[in-house]
This record gives C-alpha cells, sequence and structure tokens, in this order.
C-alpha cells in the first residue's frame, strides 16, 4: 500500500470518529426531531440579536403565517422563545433558548468534540506535531 493509500485509509478513519461524535451529539441534543431546512433556520435565528417574525418572514423570504407556525413547533421542541418588546406590545421578539444555541453551534460543537477525542488520544508533542502538519494544508 502506498502512502496516499495509507493517507486516504486514515482519513477515513477520522471522518468515521468524526461522525461518530456528530451522531453523539445529534443525540444529545434530540435533533433528530428537526428536518435540515429547520435546523437552518434556527442558525437564521441565531444569527440575530433581536428578530421578530416579520423580519424573520423577510430574510427567509416565507409568508409570516408560515413563520408563526414554525416559531410555535420550535417553542414546543424549547429551541426558541419569544419576548415582547417592552416599548411595543404588538411586537414580539424570537429567541433561541440553551438548546437552540447549541442546534445553531452543531458545527463547531461536533469539531470541539473532535478536537477533545484527538487531544485525548494524543501527547503534547504529538498534537503540536500535528498542528504543524495540518497548517501546510491549510
Amino acid at each position: 500500500m502506498d502512502s496516499k493509500d495509507k493517507l486516504y485509509e486514515t482519513y477515513s478513519g477520522l471522518m468515521k470518529v468524526k461522525g461518530e461524535c456528530s451522531c453523539k451529539l445529534i443525540n444529545e441534543l434530540n435533533m433528530s426531531e428537526l428536518t435540515l431546512r429547520q435546523i437552518e433556520y434556527i442558525k437564521k435565528i441565531g444569527k440575530y440579536d433581536e428578530l421578530t417574525i416579520s423580519k424573520l418572514a423577510e430574510v427567509l423570504n416565507l409568508s409570516k403565517p408560515s413563520i408563526t407556525e414554525m416559531i410555535k413547533r420550535f417553542v414546543k421542541l424549547d429551541c426558541v422563545y419569544k419576548k415582547q418588546c417592552k416599548d411595543d406590545g404588538r411586537v414580539q421578539y424570537i429567541f433561541l433558548t440553551e438548546r437552540g444555541k447549541s442546534i445553531a453551534s452543531f458545527e463547531d460543537l461536533e469539531i470541539k468534540r473532535l478536537v477533545d477525542k484527538i487531544a485525548a488520544s494524543l501527547n503534547e508533542d504529538e498534537i503540536n506535531d500535528l498542528i504543524n502538519i495540518l497548517l501546510k494544508v491549510k
């Protein structure tokens, strides 16, 4: 087996470990009840400090009734909560719950899990060697 094939096998193994980290995180966050599109919407919500249903409808290019139904579902799933505007009681802002924030930052959490697993398997010198090798690819 040449070095390129060995690299392929090694990298495939690493991606398998990443997949395992992803599966565990998906189970912990109970994300299986969400579609990929809904996860993308949660990420979008997380990008705004103050977001109304009207603004979200505009951002996602969906109708306000569709957004209202989606937000109701997200509230039931403990992904978002609504808070009334202090200045105008008719306006409600949408915010992510802790669970929603975790879902919105799934990729970062996934990478952190993988890095933790790698770091637990290597000593300090090996970690530094790996960093130097990976920096050459970047």
